[in-house]
């Protein structure tokens, strides 16, 4: 299944997928998607969102959570999110937790 087909909801759960290696370097991650060769340096929001999924949380808490520590409106902080992590997963650097797999 493509993951660029999915659509993304307030309760999907996203997280990082096992295809990538990442670090952060000043307060920034790097971001290597080992099947597609490709590397991405998130800002500093976008690098918070990616810690944060660890296919616990789903994206409103996410969202929530970004809102609140930079105090902004959850509405855009969540069109922002939904906006991101589906450039993340068609890139292969983030996946939906339950989506077409095992776990």
């Amino acid at each position: 299944m493509s993951e660029s087909i999915l659509q993304l909801s307030r309760a999907s759960v996203p997280r990082k997928s096992e295809r990538i290696a990442a670090r952060s370097v000043d307060g920034k991650a790097v971001v290597v998607v080992l099947d597609a060769r490709k590397l991405h340096t998130l800002n500093v929001v976008g690098t918070r969102v990616f810690e944060l999924c660890d296919g616990t949380r789903n994206l409103a808490s996410i969202a929530a959570e970004i809102a609140s520590e930079l105090d902004v409106s959850a509405e855009i902080v969540e069109r922002d999110t939904i906006t991101f992590l589906t450039k993340m997963i068609d890139e292969g650097a983030i996946e939906i937790a339950g989506a077409g797999d095992s776990r």
